[in-house]
């Protein structure tokens, strides 16, 4: 049951290691009143800072299809969200936009650019001192992850979101 007339948002922010997805995703959090799912958040409350574990792909996946149906029923009741996951890849992309439209969201695609020197000197400041929402990265898991990374081409209808110079 929804909670008011307005249709509700989906903010959907996407984004590679060390972007500044999560300073966004909280800045836009103050700013919209959306609640926030920082799927990152939750797997460090269940695995730790070490993306390196046994099972990370599966405890990932589950945490991914938890956090969706949460935001679905979120949009049912009206309630504006925000999804910061990272959504690497642009079939990602356009099964979250589905799943969010179908629950009667109106979906904003933000994509957080930045150089990827620039990300990769984040990462670097921020395994020095992991925050709640942070994996500990090495340079062989970053730079390998970059294989799987699909920016958002022109057609995919996102906002450029702006880059923060502190933050990942």
């Amino acid at each position: 049951m929804k909670t008011n007339n307005k249709q509700p948002t989906a903010y959907i922010i996407c984004g590679f290691i060390g972007a500044g997805k999560t300073t966004f995703a909280k800045k836009l959090e103050k700013q919209t009143g959306a609640f926030r799912i920082t799927k990152d958040e939750w797997l460090i409350d269940l695995v730790g800072h070490d993306p390196k574990i046994e099972g990370f792909k599966k405890y990932n996946e589950k945490i991914c299809r938890l956090s969706h149906k949460l935001a679905c029923e979120f949009i049912k009741r009206g309630i504006d969200v925000i999804l910061d996951e990272g959504f690497w890849a642009e079939q990602q992309r356009q099964d979250i936009r589905e799943k969010m439209e179908k629950a009667g969201a109106k979906v904003i695609l933000y994509y957080v650019n930045c150089p990827m020197a620039l990300m990769w000197e984040r990462v670097v400041e921020r395994n020095k001192n992991l925050t709640p929402d942070s994996f500990k990265i090495s340079k062989q898991m970053f730079y390998g992850y970059a294989k799987y990374w699909q920016p958002p081409e022109v057609g995919e209808d996102y906002v450029l979101a702006p880059v923060f110079n502190t933050g990942s």
